[in-house]
């Protein structure tokens, strides 16, 4: 404020430099406390008195003066309350706010009036609370913190909660004595829906009916009270079932069902469609069925409840099961299962691959498609017997029974367990082993051997099939029995000799060798010829050593007895032969064959030795072949030189008789030439007189022909012209006859329009008019009639009066 200048009196001095006064603005205010007790006048007038550290506010808008005794604490701004919102209040200090309600201290309110608020000194703002928004579909679930009045009037206790939806409120903010739990979302159920409500609110004693379940069918909307919950918390769509779909239920209580039937709880029965089904709270929905539909290869395991007894049900059919019934899954180890994936045989390295094929149905009946030529076997654990399934066939596997698992040895050398299947495979086949020997000289080699073999069995009979399971790993025993019985033969023979024979010695170890008739190395066969005594015949049939020959004769002596084959003889010797196959009587395994892939030496020195007797071996028969080569070409080259000479001779003889041959014809053609010249000459007159006589004979009929056709073509002319003409005139005939008849149709039908036209009536009075009006004139000339001739020409007495009367209108 303006002040004229001041002196400081003795004693006094300034407190700090002089400062500009405060504006405090609209909405603000400056917390003032007094510092001491004094007395100052207010706004209204009224002394107020003040005493140590009271506290009050000096609202603007207005210029604050400092005083001595007072001490601003501070400056606050109005606090503005907008729509949906409200101040929380806290009491400081015990007073009367502005409503004059008394607040304790500690106590909170809520302010909501649309506006600004100034808060006081002894009230403090704790937080700006925002309003929920209620809506259709959105309420809340508010519950009491302390007890109070809410603003609906009705009472709160501690822990009570209520549902505030949109009809109560459009918006609501929680006082401190209460508190909001959550937000309820309306639920809507559609035609097709329903909901289970768990602890049902009751809106007469005002609790939760606790353990009660409530069905609530749509078309419905609600919000849930506090305490209610859904059963699996969400609505569900009401069971439409088709044809060959059913519903398991049941029952959680005794109850008479919709159909009059009593149930009693844990009863089960199904409610087959097509219908619309709504379970009601008694019985609860145990699974949802559908009818399997399975062809003639295709089932399900199914158990009982009642008696546990599991069963196999087979198609073709469409199965539902009964209430008391249950799928049944069926377990295999995990090496079945990994052979029913991999089509029955799984090997060492298709065993290392993780097999991520699409996992087997359990309660499916397990099938298995039995390779053709082979046999499978099935083991029943209940019953303790096994059948074979030869192939080509489907195996349905019972709820008892198990695949056998043929474990084969496999690799080379042979390794056991290497490969699985379910089915063993009959043959023909072949095994490939590598198998170690040595010589008597102590040369130890390696044999790589490949063994053709098959089972001798009857598919058809269980008993023989079964044979083939009798020995677990018929690969690996076989393949060691062989190997040691190579091994033995092998000890015997030197390793030049086996080099030499190895084929043989390795076929008489395996297949084993008996006493027979041999003819060139070969076996003598039925039906070869011999030569017995300069005689040949055929043989009829081999008995031991013994031959029986086609003519009668037995041979046992084998002296001076040949075999003629080719042109070639070669004596008939008792020898060795293996035989041709070696059988496994325990299982019916027979090997046929003995393929000698390889023969290698294991130690180096006699692979080295082997390799120089080989390529000294081939070396010395390169020689022996060049050398017979060179003599087999100088033999032919002399034998040719000879023939040369020979065919030189006889070509010279062939010529000289030609040339005479040659002089003859030469001859009898110069005599054929002098006479066929003039005989000749003879009949071509007479062929050219004949020609010509026959040409004249021709043209005259060719020209009688022409003429003959001139005329014929001229007359067809004058034919075609006249009928031509005939029809012209017809024609025009025709049309006259025709223009004729339109013209008459015409005016006939002129005729009759006009008499239609004119009418009846108009032509009698045109008729009757002439006559009436010479009567008339004849009345009014007062003539009676009279009649002027000359005699000579006749009188037309019709035609008299006309002509009167004419003449007198005329004259007139």
């Amino acid at each position: 404020m303006d002040c004229l200048p001041f002196p400081l009196y003795p004693g006094e001095s300034l407190s700090g430099n002089p400062k500009p006064l405060q504006v405090l603005e609209a909405n603000t205010a400056n917390r003032v406390k007094a510092a001491r007790d004094f007395e100052e006048t207010d706004s209204e007038g009224k002394v107020v008195k003040r005493i140590a550290g009271d506290e009050w506010l000096e609202e603007g808008p207005k210029t604050y003066y400092p005083h001595v005794c007072k001490e601003v604490m501070g400056t606050i701004t109005a606090q503005f309350v907008q729509e949906n919102e409200a101040l929380k209040l806290r009491a400081v200090n015990t007073f009367v706010d502005r409503t004059g309600v008394e607040r304790k201290v500690g106590s909170e309110w809520l302010w909501s009036q649309f506006g600004t608020y100034m808060p006081s000194v002894d009230e403090t703002v704790v937080e700006v609370v925002g309003a929920e928004i209620l809506s259709e579909t959105r309420a809340i679930h508010v519950r009491c913190v302390n007890e109070f009045k809410d603003r609906f009037g009705v009472e709160r206790k501690p822990g009570d909660v209520w549902l505030v939806t949109h009809k109560e409120a459009e918006t609501y903010i929680a006082t401190p004595n209460e508190e909001m739990l959550k937000q309820i979302q309306l639920l809507v159920l559609n035609r097709k829906q329903y909901c289970t409500l768990l602890d049902p609110y009751d809106a007469t004693s005002k609790t939760n009916k606790n353990g009660v379940r409530k069905l609530i069918q749509g078309p419905t909307k609600f919000f849930l009270n506090p305490g209610e919950r859904l059963e699996d918390g969400c609505a569900k769509d009401v069971h439409v079932l088709m044809a060959d779909e059913a519903l398991l239920l049941e029952a959680l209580e005794a109850h008479t069902d919709s159909t009059g039937t009593r149930r009693e709880a844990g009863d089960l029965w199904m409610i087959s469609g097509p219908c619309e089904y709504t379970p009601p709270v008694e019985l609860r929905v145990k699974e949802r069925r559908r009818a399997m539909p399975m062809h003639a290869y295709e089932g399900v395991y199914i158990r009982c409840l009642k008696t546990g007894t599991v069963r196999a049900q087979m198609g073709p059919t469409s199965y539902m099961l009964q209430p008391e019934e249950e799928l049944w899954e069926k377990e295999l180890s995990p090496q079945i299962e990994n052979l029913l994936t991999t089509c029955g045989t799984m090997t060492a390295h298709t065993r290392k691959k993780d097999n991520k094929n699409t996992m087997r149905d359990k309660t499916r009946v397990v099938i298995y498609s039995v390779p053709h030529n082979s046999v499978c076997q099935i083991f029943d654990y209940k019953k303790k017997t096994s059948r074979c399934v030869p192939g080509p066939d489907m195996v349905c596997l019972n709820p008892d029974e198990e695949f056998t698992v043929i474990s084969l040895s496999g690799g080379k050398p042979k390794v056991p367990n290497v490969i699985k299947t379910l089915a063993c495979f009959l043959g023909p086949d072949f095994m490939t082993d590598n198998i170690r020997v040595e010589t008597a000289d102590h040369a130890r080699l390696e044999l790589q051997l490949s063994y053709n073999w098959r089972f001798e069995v009857d598919q058809h009979d269980a008993d023989e099939c079964k044979k083939v399971f009798s020995v677990p790993d018929f690969v690996g025993d076989s393949c060691k029995a062989i190997a040691s019985r190579i091994r033995g033969s092998c000890a015997g023979v030197s390793f030049d000799n086996f080099h030499k024979n190895s084929s043989s010695i390795i076929r008489h170890a395996v297949f084993g060798s008996k006493e027979t008739l041999l003819s060139g190395g070969r076996p003598v066969e039925v039906g070869s010829t011999v030569s017995v005594g300069g005689t040949e015949v055929k043989v009829a049939k081999i008995d031991g050593m013994t031959l029986e020959l086609a003519d009668g004769r037995k041979v046992s002596d084998l002296e001076g007895v040949e075999v003629v084959a080719g042109g070639e003889r070669a004596p008939v010797v008792a020898g060795k032969w293996p035989n041709s196959a070696l059988i496994f009587p325990t299982n019916g395994l027979v090997i046929n064959n003995v393929d000698i892939q390889s023969v290698e030496p294991v130690d180096q020195k006699t692979k080295d030795s082997l390799m120089k007797s080989v390529q000294l071996a081939i070396h010395i028969t390169t020689q022996g072949q060049e050398a017979q080569a060179k003599q087999r070409a100088t033999e032919e080259e002399q034998k040719a030189r000879g023939e040369l000479e020979s065919q030189l001779i006889r070509d010279k003889a062939s010529s000289e008789k030609e040339r005479m041959e040659l002089l003859r014809l030469k001859a009898e053609s110069q005599a054929i030439e002098t006479t066929g010249a003039q005989r000749a000459e003879a009949q071509a007159a007479s062929e050219a007189a004949k020609v010509e006589a026959e040409s004249m004979v021709l043209l005259a009929q060719k020209k009688a022909e022409a003429q003959k056709i001139q005329v014929m073509n001229e007359i067809d002319l004058e034919n075609t012209k006249n009928e031509c003409h005939l029809q012209q005139q017809r024609e025009l005939d025709e049309l006259e006859v025709e223009k004729a008849r339109e013209l008459a149709t015409i005016e006939s039908e002129k005729f009759k329009k006009t008499v239609t036209s004119i009418g009846k009536e108009t032509i009698k009075a045109i008729a009757q008019a002439g006559p009436e009006n010479q009567v008339r004139l004849l009345k009014a000339l007062n003539l009676q009639g009279y009649m002027v001739t000359d005699g000579s020409s006749p009188i037309n007495l019709f035609n008299t009066a006309q002509g009167m009367t004419g003449q007198a209108l005329a004259m007139h």
